[in-house]
């Protein structure tokens, strides 16, 4: 008995449904239904004589009883009409045993794309129905922007959604995949021309990560470059960012080379900011190497570099295509990156997931489910927050005080740990001020000294808290702060007393 879900490819009109369904259909060897020619082949009529003959109305309800009948079924892939999901009730029947996707392209797309079709019954009032549907598109989780795409690539998309990877919603309409297994990296080769690397891609990573994994990856891409730039935080900076541009233009990287960062998260932060202003923007994929940067920097979208004054001062929104996690490369992590990942694992766990504050979860056997659970607390929030107007900052709980603390000591206390340190002193802010108790301090406390994290550190107040005005969560120069209001709830909290800041460091 076949029990795959059915795949169902819907969106507005000269989306591409039906070539990318058709290709689907044959890359997964499953059947293919278009729901507008099954109408037709049933009915005796093309769509237009239906719409002469019975209206709009007679032919919405063919569509709805065909839904009916193919929503309980399993394993076709099957392309609907632009109207036939935005009814909610039809969506929600179709969604019960399948994959819902919907194709997107931009009013100027579908315009050109019309022009040879206008024999469709509605397309002369295609404006307005463009704009009608689009809130009913929207509660679709899974969005696709088909420009600058072939049908192929869209159908490789969809076939790895289908894989069960996770889906992270963009602002443009669109989305990307984060693929999460172990191996991947041993054959992500084979796969090339459907993650979009059967082009020119430019692999940059760092001195530790390149004879460990990019030098195997780059010999087995079709057409692929590898620049390796120092490794560190102190690295990541514009003088990185030039050298990574003087080499690209040295290897003939053009607009439709695909910049492929593997590395941890200064990797994936200073090459993502070369993606999004090389050329005024080229493709991203992020392969992440470090637990931390599986767990948060590759996901959402942030790229940037350090100045002198600050952490991440310059930088821009940068979406992936795509997001590789190969747990299999932290087999090769020191347990020092392990536990600096775990320290972003916690505080996810603090503002979204308290699952994750339990032991059991943490160990190196147990990654991918450890990865796949944090990395969905970063896509709930990011997808809602996509560009850090409300509650993104959240993801900063003791960020503003770790930030300061790697800056004071010139990078000279690794991320992870900072972070850890930062966490208990916004836990600590937090008891002061009444939103959490003393046993939820203990906790935070026992957990980073089970995972062999720091909580405290030998820091001057007066310079730490110099190096928290900084930061670039100030605004106007007053504190702005993302403290516990509860496990499980963070909250911004702006306008706090130097002296209360102060009693903490």
């Amino acid at each position: 008995m076949n029990t795959q879900k059915n795949i169902v490819i819907t969106g507005f009109m000269g989306a591409g449904k039906t070539t990318v369904g058709e290709i689907l259909a044959r890359k997964l060897n499953r059947r293919f239904v278009d729901m507008d020619a099954e109408i037709e082949a049933r009915s005796g009529f093309t769509i237009p004589q239906i719409f002469r003959r019975h209206g709009e109305e007679g032919f919405r309800e063919m569509e709805r009883r065909l839904i009916r009948e193919l929503a309980l079924r399993h394993g076709l892939v099957i392309a609907t009409g632009g109207g036939a999901l935005v009814d909610d009730e039809m969506r929600e029947m179709m969604g019960r045993h399948g994959l819902i996707v919907c194709l997107n392209a931009s009013k100027e797309e579908i315009r050109a794309r019309l022009a040879q079709s206008l024999d469709r019954p509605l397309a002369a009032d295609w404006e307005r129905l463009f704009d009608a549907r689009q809130s009913a598109y929207a509660k679709i989780s899974h969005q696709i922007m088909t420009s600058g795409k072939t049908p192929r690539e869209i159908a490789a998309e969809i076939a790895i959604l289908d894989d069960g990877a996770l889906y992270v919603r963009t602002p443009d309409g669109g989305g990307y995949p984060i693929i999460i297994g172990n191996g991947l990296l041993r054959i992500i080769a084979e796969e090339a021309e459907e993650l979009g690397l059967a082009g020119h891609v430019v692999i940059v990573s760092n001195e530790t990560v390149a004879p460990l994994y990019g030098e195997r990856l780059a010999a087995a891409l079709p057409r692929a470059d590898l620049i390796i730039v120092p490794d560190g935080e102190a690295h990541k900076n514009l003088d990185t960012v030039r050298r990574i541009y003087d080499e690209m233009l040295a290897c003939g990287a053009d607009r439709t080379t695909t910049l492929v960062a593997l590395g941890g998260g200064v990797v994936g932060d200073t090459a993502g900011y070369v993606a999004a202003t090389y050329m005024r923007g080229i493709q991203l994929v992020q392969i992440p190497t470090t637990l931390l940067s599986m767990v948060d920097s590759s996901v959402g979208g942030k790229v940037g570099v350090d100045l002198p004054q600050g952490k991440n001062l310059i930088g821009a929104f940068k979406q992936p295509r795509s997001v590789v996690i190969d747990t299999e490369v932290l087999e090769t992590l020191p347990p020092l990156q392990w536990r600096c990942g775990m320290a972003e694992v916690i505080k996810h766990g603090l503002i979204g997931q308290p699952a994750l504050l339990e032991p059991g979860l943490w160990q190196p056997e147990q990654a991918a489910q450890l990865v796949r659970q944090a990395v969905q607390v970063k896509i709930d929030v990011v997808e809602i927050d996509p560009y850090e107007a409300g509650i993104r900052a959240h993801l900063n709980l003791g960020h503003t005080f770790g930030h300061a603390i790697e800056k004071a000591t010139h990078y000279g206390v690794p991320h992870g740990e900072a972070v850890a340190i930062g966490t208990v002193k916004a836990a600590l802010l937090s008891r002061n001020l009444g939103f959490i108790d003393d046993d939820l301090v203990a906790r935070i406390q026992t957990i980073m000294w089970q995972i062999g994290l720091p909580t405290n550190i030998a820091l001057d107040s007066h310079r730490w808290y110099a190096a928290m005005a900084t930061d670039k969560k100030w605004q106007a120069g007053e504190p702005r702060l993302i403290l516990l209001r509860a496990l499980g709830e963070a909250t911004i909290v702006e306008g706090l007393r130097r002296e209360d800041i102060m009693t903490v460091l």
